[in-house]
Parts: structure tokens; sequence; C-alpha cells
């Protein structure tokens, strides 16, 4: 036999038994190309073939004119955070192109978070906010990947995502829904390991993604893929036989045993028919690593210390590294990459080069001794830091690694603080506590100073109190404040902002009481040290937050108004805009216009700074005191959009909300449908806590329009999370049930409504929630009950609270004027009913404000005092135009009882203005008041009318005694007004 070993690579030229696969990825790419976006979850074992399908797609992509960006993760014990996606768009704007489409301006700052050259442009200033939802960054990335798809379609490929962060896994969740309307692919590969499968359990639930499972090759697949890499249509049978069984049908395993196979000359081409020429000792389980070793004892010494180096270098190495680590020169390292690449360790990738796998990658680390891979390191991390002055992004991380590995865990704690301090400012909390965590516990390996101890130990604090992870900072601040106590007054400062920071957590966990306490030994620090005001701002600022939680309203004013005016006079925009909306949040209903102010000065400190997030939350805060203040929803709708434009997605859920809730409140079903189920699909999506009550809001729209199934529904969505929560369930009977009995006239079902309601009013915060259904139970019970309501009324004054609404004013005169006339005091009670219809509110739209003013009507009619009949009229026309008859056939019935005509609806077919029905206009009348508007004469109107022109004259004479006007310009001039 003349067989001898050849010198070449053994790589399957074809993809085997993924034919079903290719197609799929076809078809998607074809209609992602379409405009109709998708994603598609390569999911298999390292080496079932995940990188070789997403290789070949973004191949197709290319060639059909799409953009394709890609990025992977990389295996550590600390993900960088968002590095897949930070690589992927780093390419196509590596020459430091900026965006200036008009489309992304408002987002071109978010996505700094990924590119920092973004978010200090002129155009949008750095203004990045770490407490700001990842969300927001996702949504951003969906408008670059639509920009870059704008017109072929864009593939965004992300590999090996089981190593990724979990802020990059959330952003592909979100990705996963929004591409479906984009013109973009998003391909992910990765194994199903522990850290993925619950997300991959949900990826496959969802009828948007496409998830690829690769299976195994068929016993009949190796033998394809065994011909295919010898290039034969006869494999020897006991080739094929080795393969199946060591390979397990792994077709990376297939490639690298052929290698092994023919580097060790067990498998050799002898005149062009490929021979067994030695033992080929199949072993069960296959040992990648021992079949890779072959290939490394072929490499000389020095080969094989530059390809060590180039392992910890990571699977995609910077070659011009080596050889400052390995101490070779140049020609070296180009040599041992020819050697690395014929034995298939190695290929090339683009202008360098990388490990063909991951899992080869390993097996070449795991081949250096202890001493080998320390020097290495020892060599390696200082040529990285002088390869990358500063360490941005990934190379921080690296670098840690490799110095740990050289045994110097106090320079990687010191990467790693610098690392978990840049993943906070990009807003990635979960990965910048791993990383914090991981320095944490090398610094406790070396001979760290305490000052590095306590920097690490501040940034893991301020990552777990952002988290919302308050048990976590406590057990972290704590002992910390107490070292820092040792220090004297020059770590007094540190002190004080530990103190502050564990304060901000508490009041985020609810625990206000506490959160007091280290405000006071803050405030007490700031004072006996004689740090000034600069540093009292921040601890001012937390402490008027808490006293607003606590429910001391002027205290809280106090104290903002010191904090903002210290923040503004030491130049902390962030500081003061907090203090600014604090302040502005204890002065609603107080004083609403003043609160207007502070939302707007904060809004104009923010804008001023760049800073977006504390913008557009005093733009959010001034709207809601718009709508609920002043019943104008301009601010509320104007808000939305912005948030929209910017990517802003909680707010635009916000602001869905109050829209949903204040619709709710007009009685208006369509609008609180659509916008609570608009709110309840961004909550569920984007895990926001506003889900719930977006679904009671829902409920009541469903309430509104008697669909009884679905308000049941949205009731049950609404108490899934938490049945038993007294928020919840006091509006679910206050705002829903309670609803439904109004709109259904069934006055003893509501009681039993209310009556439940306040079962759960009682128990609830009385910072949290308002209730105001509480008015009209206090009511009916005033005018129903054998005592006149006393224990009602008596609950209704201690909620003091309250006292600084005109609404609970305005119900607390109701009660007593109702209490007055059942006493028979006629005259007390229609002064204080009078008084109560002549304060403005905030809200005149209100239907319980009108439903009040029934019961009052009713009492009134009843025990025979005051006027009812303008109450009643006002009451018939709100309800009857918004077609809630059951409820305007009351107020008609009432209008009966108390000897006046009932509104009729007239001859004519044109709707009846609210105002102008209140006052007994009829849709004929309307009619003539239209026509005199025009100008017409009183035969023109009769023409027109096909009337005779003595009723037009009737008509007229009716209209002028409804309005009280005088003349039939003034009709006109009120005509005018109406529309």
């Amino acid at each position: 036999m003349n067989a001898q070993p050849i010198e070449r690579t053994v790589l399957c030229p074809v993809l085997v038994e993924r034919e079903r696969e290719t197609a799929e990825l076809d078809r998607l790419l074809a209609r992602a190309r379409s405009g109709r976006g998708g994603v598609a979850f390569l999911v298999g074992e390292a080496g079932a073939g995940k990188s070789r399908l997403a290789r070949d797609a973004a191949a197709s992509a290319t060639g059909s004119g799409m953009t394709v960006v890609a990025g992977r993760g990389l295996p550590g014990p600390t993900p960088s955070p968002y590095r897949p996606l930070i690589e992927a768009f780093a390419a196509p704007f590596r020459d430091g192109t900026l965006l200036v489409d008009r489309d992304l301006a408002a987002v071109r700052a978010r996505l700094g978070r990924l590119l920092p050259d973004w978010a200090g442009t002129p155009e949008t200033a750095p203004g990045l906010d770490a407490s700001e939802s990842p969300l927001v960054l996702a949504e951003a990335v969906a408008r670059l990947l639509r920009w870059l798809g704008r017109e072929d379609g864009c593939l965004l490929l992300l590999e090996d995502l089981h190593w990724a962060d979990v802020e990059t896994l959330d952003i592909v969740d979100y990705l996963a829904d929004a591409v479906v309307d984009l013109p973009v692919l998003l391909i992910v590969t990765l194994r199903p390991e522990q850290r993925v499968r619950d997300r991959l359990a949900r990826w496959r639930r969802d009828p948007d993604s496409t998830v690829l499972a690769l299976e195994p090759l068929s016993e009949d697949g190796v033998r394809r893929a065994v011909a295919a890499c010898l290039d034969t249509d006869a494999p020897p049978p006991d080739v094929v036989a080795c393969v199946a069984v060591n390979s397990d049908g792994n077709p990376f395993l297939v490639e690298e045993l052929l290698a092994g196979l023919i580097t060790s000359r067990r498998l050799a081409l002898d005149e062009g028919t490929w021979a067994v020429t030695g033992d080929l000792r199949p072993s069960v389980p296959f040992d990648f690593a021992a079949s890779l070793q072959p290939r490394l004892d072929a490499l000389d010494p020095t080969a094989r210390t530059v390809l060590g180096a180039a392992a910890l270098l990571g699977r995609r190495f910077e070659w011009e590294l080596l050889a400052a680590v390995a101490e070779v020169d140049e020609d070296t390292v180009f040599t041992t990459m020819r050697k690395a690449m014929r034995e298939q360790v190695v290929d090339a990738d683009g202008d360098g080069f990388q490990f063909r796998h991951a899992l080869t990658r390993e097996a070449v680390v795991e081949d250096l001794l202890p001493p080998e891979r320390r020097r290495l390191a020892e060599r390696a991390w200082p040529a990285v830091e002088r390869a990358h002055p500063g360490l941005p992004g990934r190379w921080c991380q690296l670098a840690a690694d490799l110095a740990e590995a050289a045994g110097a865990p106090t320079v990687a704690a010191e990467r790693l603080l610098r690392s978990a301090r840049e993943a906070l400012a990009r807003g990635a909390l979960a990965g910048a506590e791993g990383i914090a965590r991981r320095a944490h516990t090398l610094v406790t390996q070396g001979d760290a100073d305490a000052e590095l101890v306590d920097a690490i130990d501040r940034t893991l604090l301020e990552v777990l109190a952002l988290s919302g992870k308050v048990d976590a900072a406590l057990a972290i601040g704590e002992p910390l404040v107490d070292r820092l106590a040792s220090g004297g007054d020059e770590q007094a400062a540190q002190r004080v902002a530990v103190r502050t920071v564990l304060a901000r957590a508490l009041v985020t966990a609810g625990d206000h009481a506490r959160a007091a306490g280290f405000v006071r030994t803050a405030a007490q620090t700031v004072d006996e040290a004689g740090l000034g005001p600069a540093a009292g701002a921040p601890v001012e600022a937390v402490g008027a937050l808490v006293a607003l939680e606590l429910g001391h309203r002027q205290d809280a004013v106090s104290r903002a108004s010191a904090a903002a005016d210290a923040a503004a006079a030491a130049q902390q925009p962030a500081v003061e805009c907090e203090a600014r909306l604090v302040r502005g949040r204890a002065l609603r209903n107080a004083d609403d216009e003043a609160a207007l102010e502070e939302f707007d000065h904060a809004a104009r400190v923010a804008a001023a700074a760049g800073l977006m997030a504390w913008e557009l939350r005093a733009r959010q805060e001034r709207a809601l005191l718009q709508a609920y203040g002043f019943g104008d929803q301009t601010g509320l709708l104007e808000t939305r959009e912005l948030a929209v434009q910017s990517g802003a997605l909680v707010t635009v859920a916000v602001m869905d909300l109050a829209l949903s809730e204040i619709a709710l409140a007009s009685w208006d079903a369509g609008r609180a449908v659509d916008h609570g189920r608009r709110c309840v699909a961004a909550s569920e999506r984007f895990g926001l806590a506003t889900g719930p009550v977006a679904a009671l809001w829902e409920a009541g729209g469903h309430a509104l329009a008697e669909d009884l199934d679905a308000m049941e529904a949205a009731l049950a969505r609404a108490l899934a999370p938490d049945p038993a929560d007294p928020r919840i369930l006091g509006d679910v009977w206050g705002k829903v049930r309670a609803v439904r009995s109004m709109v259904l006239d069934d006055g003893a079902q509501l009681r039993r409504d209310l009556d439940e309601m306040m079962t759960w009013v009682r128990i609830a915060p009385i910072t949290t929630s308002v209730f105001e259904s509480r008015f009209l139970w206090a009511a009916i019970h005033a005018a129903e009950d054998d005592d006149g309501g006393q224990a009602a009324r008596a609950e209704l004054l201690e909620a003091t609270h309250l006292a600084g609404w005109s609404v609970y004013v305005r119900a607390v005169l109701d009660v007593d004027a109702i209490v007055a006339g059942r006493r028979g005091d006629r005259d007390r009670a229609a002064e204080l009913a009078e008084r109560s219809l002549a304060m403005s509110v905030a809200r005149p739209d209100i239907a319980s404000g009108y439903y009040a003013r029934i019961i009052l009507a009713e009492a009134a009619v009843r025990d025979g005092w005051g006027d009812a009949v303008p109450w009643l009229r006002a009451a018939e026309a709100y309800f009857a135009t918004r077609g809630y008859d059951r409820v305007a056939r009351r107020c008609r019935v009432l209008l009966g009882q108390a000897g006046a005509p009932a509104p009729r609806p007239g001859r004519g077919a044109t709707p009846v203005p609210e105002r102008l029905r209140a006052l007994g206009v009829t849709s004929r009348e309307a009619e003539v008041l239209a026509l005199v508007a025009e100008g017409l004469s009183n035969r023109e109107v009769a023409d027109r009318l096909f009337l005779s022109p003595r009723t037009v004259e009737h008509h007229i004479s009716r209209l002028l005694g409804r309005t009280g006007v005088e003349s039939r310009a003034d009709l006109a001039r009120l005509t005018t007004s109406e529309s």
C-alpha cells in the first residue's frame, strides 16, 4: 500500500440534513425584504452547526442586498453588558459616522449606551440615566434596525447568546415582538443551557418566533457528511462507523474526528482512494480534547506558545498582540497561523483570525500548563492595555480576566470596578451587579487597600439600590457606613452619599420610616462635618420625598425648596429636578398653579442639562396635573406623542393609563377600553407594574358598555398578581362594579358595591390611593340611613389627607346639605347645596359628580328643599348625550316629581349639545337655532324646515326664554360658542 498522509483540511463543503432549516431561513429573509420581519432561534449543542447555518443565511442576505450586522456573546465569568449588540452596531459606524436621520434624532442619545460617541453630540447632549428602563434602549435599537433596513431589509445576527448578559437577552425579548412589523430578520444562535431555558420555552410558545432545534445527524447523515468531507462517493465503512459512534451525529465532531484520523495517519489517501492505515480505536464517549491533541503535538513548542497566547485573548483574537505576549517576531506569528489553519485549529476571519470553534479555543487553553498560562497572562494584560488605552468596552473585562489569570487579583478588581461603572452608566444593572460582585470577591483574595474595597462596595450598593434589591443593598451599605465612620470627617461625604442611597432604596421598597432614619443621620453628618449645602442637597431631596410619602406635605415642600435652591447653586441639575418634582407633587391640590410652575421649572432645568429622562418625568407630572387638576388632556396627549417619538415606552404606558382612567371617569367606554388595553399590553410586554391598574380601567370600560364577560375577564387579570391587594380591590368595587350598577340604575346594588369598597379602602395605604367613590358612598348613606349616615360622615371627615381636594370639600357640603334637609332645616340645606355646586372642580366632566347631583336632587325633591331642577337638567343632559339612557330616564322622572317638564327629544334630528340640553332645548329648537345663526329670517327658517312662520316664532321665543339671552344676535353668538 502506498498511502501517504495529506496536507489538507477536512471541512464539510455542504450542509447535511439541514435542508428544512435552510428553507425556513430563506423564507424569513424573503419576508423581511418585503417589509415583514421575524426572529429565528437556532438552538443546538456545541458543534450542531448553528454558526454554519447562520453564516450561510448572512451570505444569502448580503447577496440579496440586505444590510447585515452581527455580534456574538463571549464566554467568561461575568458577561460584558450589551457586548453582542455593541459589536453588531460598531461595524457599520466604525468610521465615526453619526446618524442624522430625522426618525432617529430622538433616540440617538439612547443608542449612546452602545456607541458612546452617539451620546455626546451637540444635538443630543449626554443625558443617560442609569435607572432608565433597558426597554428604552430596546426601542431605540428597533428603530435603528428599521433605519438600517429601510431600503432592502436588514439581518441582525447575534451568536452564542447563552453567554450573553441579562440586558442583551431582555432586548432580544423585546425585538422578538418588535421586528414583526419591521423589514428586519433577527437570527439568534444559542445552546439550550440552563440560564436561557426559561426564555427558550417562552420563545417556543410565541407564535411570531421560529425556534429551529438542530438535531444530531442520522446514520445516513453522518455517512453523507463523511463522504463530503473526504470528497468521495464511497467512504470506508469502518471510518463511517467509527465517526458515527464517536460523534453522536454532531457535525463539528464529524469533521474533527476525520481531521484527527488523518493527522494521526490512521486514514490516508491511497491512489485516489481513502484507506484505513491503523487502528481506529473508537472510544465512547468521544473526548474532543484528546482528538485535538495530536494536531497540537504536531506544532513546534514556539507555535504552541503563540497559539496558547491567542487562546487567552479569546476565540476572536488580535493577532497583532501575539508577538509581544508570546515573545516572538511577527513572522513567527504568521507561520503559526498557517500551521494552525492547516490543522483545523484556526480559521481566517476577515483581516484577522479566530479559533474554529469555542470548543477548540477551550481545548487549547486547557492544554496550557498552569505556569505557562500564568506567564502568558502576565504579558497579555499589559499588552491589551497598551493596545487599548482606557480599556473601552470588552477590553476592560478581558484585561481583568488576564490579570486574574496572572495572579494579580487586585489589578483585576480595579479593572472590574471600571467595567462595573461603565455597565452602570449604560443602564445594564444586572451586568453591573455581576461584575461588581466579582470585583468584591477578588479584593478579598489580594492585598487591596481599603479605598478600593470601599469604592467597589459603593458601586455595588448603587447598583443594588437602583435594582430595587433593598435587603442586599443594606447588607452591603450598613457595614460600609461603619467602615467609613472610622475614617473621620475626611470620609464624611462618603457616609452621607451611602446613607442617601440607602434611604432612596428604602423609599422604593415602601419602608418610609426606616428611610427617614437614614435621612436624619445623613443630615446630621452634613451639619457636624460642615460639608455645606452642596453635599446636603441630595439628602434634602430624598428627605422631601420621604416626607411626601409619609403624608407630611408641608415638610416635603420646605425640604424640597431647600434642596432645589442648594442644587441649583451647586449646579446639580438631576438633584434640582428631583427636588422640584417632589415639591410640585406636594403642592398638588393645595396650589395647582404653583405645582405646574415647579414641573415646568424642572423640565427647563432638565432640558438645559440634557437630562432626557428627567425632562420626560417633569412633562409627565405636568400632563397628569393638567388632566386631573384642570380637566385638560392636551398635555397627556402631547407627552404621550413625545414619549412615542423618543422611545420612552414606560412613559407611553403611564400616559395610556391616565387616559384610560380619565375616559372611565367621563364614562367614555371606547377610550377607556382602548387606552387600558394599550397599557395592559405594554405592561405585560415590558414587565411594568401598571398592568393590574390598567386592567381595572379596561374592566370599567367594559362595564360601561355592559359587556359583563369582558369585564370579568379584565378584573381577573387585574387581580392575578395579588388577589388580596386592597388598592386593587377598592377600585374593583368602587370604580368598576359600582359603575356597572350606576349604568344599570341599580341603586341597591350600588350601595352594596360601595360598602364592599370601603372594607378595602380602610386598609389601603392612604398615600397611594384616593378612592373618590367614597364621596358618593357617604352621600348615599346620608340620604338613606335612618340616622342620616352619621358613621359614614364621620369616616369621611377623618380622611384629612384629602382635605386639599376641592372635590372632597364639595362632598362634605353635599352630605351636610342632605343631612340638614332630612332634619327639616331647608334653608340650611339649600345654602350648603348652592355652595357645593358653586365650587369650581378640577374635572367638571366627571360622571360621578353628575351622579352625585342626582343623589342630592333626589334628597331635595323628597325633603322639599332647594331647587333641584337645574341639577337634574344638567345630569340628564350629561348622561343622555353619552347614551346612558337608564340614568337619564331617572333624571327625567325626578324632574317630573319636582314639577318641571322633562327634556323632550323634539321632532328634529339634530343632536343637542350637552349644555343646551341641560337648558331644556329640544332637537327641533336646535335646528331652528342653527338656521338663525346662519342669518335666516323666520320665513326662510320656516321654508327650510317646512314649518309655519308662527311656529318658528314660537320656537325662537322659547329659545330666548331657555337660554336667557335677549336677541336673535345673542342666539347666533350662543351657537358659535357651542360649535
